[in-house]
Order: structure tokens, then C-alpha cells, then sequence
């Protein structure tokens, strides 16, 4: 069998992607919270949660802002067009407090192939089933996106190998492999939290290995991460 780990060769095949640029996206209720675009007007609420270490301690860089003019930064990124992320804004419903952000923040070009989705929540608003709540309201959005055919590289252990998985693993068609399309997300190994929520949301872990840490305080060190796939519904 074939390496499952970082070193593992990609395989190539063909699959279904979200139409880029994306469209205007929508508003997303659920029984207690909206999801929505960021606007301008939420930089106040962002910057509030961006200088909190909690909040940012498990983003790519691990540090809070130090003043507004980089959470303007961060907000000027989520409102470049044409948009090729899927991100959304998390606001408690009942008083529009603006507790997270969260959705596919890399569409193609990750490290497994497919796009990657991932959350941050105040840490008050933890334990409460929130992350659960938006990013599986976030997920059914995803699917609905208007597709079109693709051709991506991706990691061998996010496609099964069992027959009875037949339907997710990569299928010969005219001489190429067709495989459903798949989200993934990775998380690090010691996050008990982010992994109870991926496993109430179905994704499947697939293999946990070291990698060089990227926050700035651990910079290269190895980080052990767990990495986990969910398969787009029939």
C-alpha cells in the first residue's frame, strides 16, 4: 500500500469544484445563528475578537492583532472580489453579536488537494454546540454552489479503499479517475474540540502526521496534525 503520510504521491483525477469566482454569497440561518458576509461595518466586532489570543490561537500565524489596522488587513482580504474563499461571518441570531468566522477559506491549491474548510469562535461561546451548528449549515450551502468539472491532484488517503466505498473512491472512466468531491480539514492533534466537532459534522479521519508548525512562536518546529475528509452527499 501506498505511503498515507505527508510523503505520500498524489493521485490525479477528475472531480467537481464550485464555479470561480464565486457569486454573492448567501445568508445562512440556523436555529440560533446567521452566517453572512463580512461588510466594512464589522470591523469594530472583528477587531474585538481578532485581539484576543484564545480566539486566534489555533489560526495559521497562532497571534492576535495588535491593532485594528491588521484586523483592516485581514477584513480587506475577505472583501476582495471576484471571492475565492467561502467565508463567512458567525453572528448569534437572537442579538447579531458577531462571535466567529468560519467556512472554506482555500478553494484549490491545498496541501491534500481538496478545499479546506475551518472556524474560529469566541472563546466564551465554546462547548455550546455553535461550531457544530454553523459549519454543517455552512457545508450544505457549499454543496448547493454551482459546479463545474475540475481536475485536481489530491492526497491517496482521502479516497477510500474499501468496495463498500466504491461511490467515494476513485472510479476508471475512459481511461481517467472520476472520484465525488470531498472537503478536508486539519486540525492539530492535541485540538479534542475541533475533532468532536468534524466527527459530529461525518468527516472521516484519514492519518495524523507531523508538519512544520507555521505559527510564528513555533516556527518550523513539527506540529502533529489530524487530518480529516468529508465526501460531498449523493
Amino acid at each position: 500500500m501506498a505511503s498515507t503520510g505527508a510523503t505520500a504521491t498524489s493521485i490525479a483525477l477528475q472531480t467537481t469544484l464550485p464555479r470561480l469566482p464565486l457569486a454573492e454569497f448567501p445568508v445562512i440561518q440556523t436555529q440560533r445563528l446567521l452566517l453572512r458576509s463580512f461588510t466594512q461595518d464589522d470591523l469594530e466586532a472583528l477587531y474585538a475578537l481578532r485581539k484576543m489570543p484564545e480566539f486566534m490561537a489555533e489560526s495559521s500565524l497562532g497571534k492576535a492583532d495588535g491593532d485594528i489596522a491588521e484586523t483592516q488587513a485581514a477584513l480587506e482580504d475577505l472583501l476582495k472580489s471576484p471571492k475565492h474563499h467561502f467565508i463567512f461571518g458567525i453572528f448569534v441570531a437572537a442579538t447579531g453579536e458577531l462571535i466567529g468566522d468560519g467556512g472554506i477559506h482555500t478553494i484549490k491549491g491545498t496541501s491534500l488537494g481538496w478545499p479546506e474548510i475551518g472556524y474560529k469562535l469566541h472563546p466564551a461561546h465554546w462547548g455550546r454546540g455553535y461550531a457544530t451548528e454553523a459549519m454543517g449549515a455552512l457545508l450544505k450551502a457549499w454543496w448547493e454552489l454551482p459546479r463545474e468539472g475540475a481536475r485536481v491532484e489530491v492526497h491517496p488517503g482521502t479516497l477510500l479503499e474499501t468496495e463498500e466505498g466504491a461511490g467515494e473512491k476513485g472510479e476508471e472512466e475512459e481511461g481517467r479517475i472520476v472520484s465525488r468531491e470531498h472537503v478536508v480539514a486539519e486540525i492539530a492533534a492535541y485540538n479534542n474540540g475541533s475533532q468532536r466537532v468534524l466527527e459530529k459534522l461525518g468527516f472521516r479521519h484519514f492519518g495524523s502526521w507531523e508538519e512544520p508548525d507555521t505559527q510564528l512562536h513555533r516556527l518550523g518546529q513539527p506540529l502533529l496534525l489530524g487530518h480529516y475528509v468529508l465526501t460531498r452527499p449523493a
